[in-house]
């Protein structure tokens, strides 16, 4: 199973998330699912983890697990963005199948 860490972003919005992308190296993301979470989760993930991994078609088809804060959450992709020309990934969306502590 591939495992990622991600960390919380408190603040969201196009200006924001140009800013993690250009100075930190990270891709905001969420997490959501009314089944298992309260509310959608903002994170950031290390663009170039994520976007070595996406070149593997099995990254698409496979459950994931992702850890916040020491909570662990198995989710699976429901989309990546894509910059138009440049090969960077802008945003990517999980969906939370199951919520371990």
């Amino acid at each position: 199973m591939i495992t990622l860490n991600a960390i919380y972003r408190d603040k969201k919005g196009t200006s924001n998330s140009r800013y993690v992308r250009k100075v930190h190296h990270k891709m905001p993301g969420i997490i959501y699912g009314k089944k298992f979470l309260k509310q959608e989760l903002l994170i950031l993930l290390e663009h170039d983890i994520v976007f070595n991994l996406q070149k593997n078609s099995n990254f698409f088809s496979k459950t994931l697990s992702i850890i916040l804060d020491k909570k662990k959450f198995l989710v699976i992709l429901k989309d990546i963005q894509y910059h138009a020309f440049k090969s960077i990934l802008l945003h990517i969306d999980f969906l939370c199948v199951n919520n371990i502590i």
